[in-house]
């Protein structure tokens, strides 16, 4: 697989993921779900019927459920609770609906699979309500959609266990080596990557160009020194990494060893001084603590 260059637009960045058509056919990517794209149609309409898009939510039980236990989070930190989902859509406006429950329904989505997920997902929730945390300190990120990136920056994982029955071991590995990067681990093992899998899922699902970007990018640390990357795909991988390095303290887990590789270089772009991240790991592990 090519080596990308952060700098190029995105449909040369297509070109560049040099993806097997073999196995592009063979990965159960899934379709974007009714409700996606409700959603994306609402959104382009000039005067877009909020009413639909509250009823589409409400149908499904668990995305329902789900859309009212995110906006009421500490990691949202609204004053006013949603009561009901056209509440929340009142709340928080058809945008920042639209995120989180994209978000969501992309768990649903995957789920369909029958794998056991179930860790997956509680971590990857944990570090979409730590990206939210984070987002109401950081500049230029709003909070849907650092949630939503939460979500979806590892999204290729679960893709690539149902077609690699051997990846939990790939992942392993990638997990504990600090001498390579974790994508040549992978490429290595299955002849491509979370990465570049996400990315195409986040495509075929119409998320924000950047998003895709970032997803792609999201263990490359060139995105910071490339001078044509943009500002917001920056924004995505750093605060995606300081998230994940919260979660390493939560679960008093292993060494995370990405963070080395990135610390310096997301510290520097957000200019945050050891004592400015520290107040930000406190305050959303506390947010996280909240809602476990």
């Amino acid at each position: 697989m090519r080596e990308y260059a952060p700098g190029l637009s995105l449909e040369m960045t297509a070109m560049e993921v040099d993806f097997d058509p073999k196995l592009v056919s063979s990965l159960a990517i899934p379709p974007r779900p009714d409700i996606v794209v409700v959603l994306g149609e609402e959104m382009r309409r000039e005067d877009p019927d909020l009413g639909r898009i509250a009823r589409q939510i409400a149908a499904d039980v668990g995305l329902s459920s789900g859309m009212l236990k995110v906006v009421n989070s500490a990691a949202f930190g609204r004053g006013a609770r949603a009561r009901s989902v056209a509440h929340a859509v009142d709340l928080l406006g058809l945008r920042n609906v639209a995120g989180i429950a994209t978000g969501l329904a992309l768990r649903h989505a995957l789920e369909g699979s029958g794998m056991a997920l179930g860790r997956f997902w509680d971590t990857a929730e944990k570090t979409a309500l730590i990206c939210a945390s984070l987002a109401r300190s950081l500049r230029g990120i709003p909070v849907d959609e650092a949630y939503t990136l939460g979500l979806f920056h590892d999204c290729g994982i679960p893709v690539l266990m149902q077609h690699f029955p051997a990846y939990r071991d790939t992942l392993a590995r990638a997990n504990h080596t600090g001498d390579r990067s974790f994508t040549a681990v992978e490429e290595a093992d299955v002849g491509t990557h979370h990465c570049a899998v996400g990315y195409f899922l986040a495509r075929s699902w119409r998320l924000p160009d950047a998003m895709c970007r970032a997803i792609l990018w999201h263990h490359d640390p060139a995105v910071f020194a490339h001078a044509e990357t943009p500002d917001a795909v920056r924004n995505y991988v750093g605060i995606v990494h300081i998230a994940e390095q919260v979660q390493h303290h939560l679960m008093r887990s292993a060494v995370n060893v990405e963070w080395p590789k990135f610390e310096a270089l997301v510290m520097d772009h957000f200019g945050l001084t050891g004592e400015d991240f520290i107040n930000l790991v406190d305050a959303a592990q506390d947010a996280v603590a909240v809602e476990t």
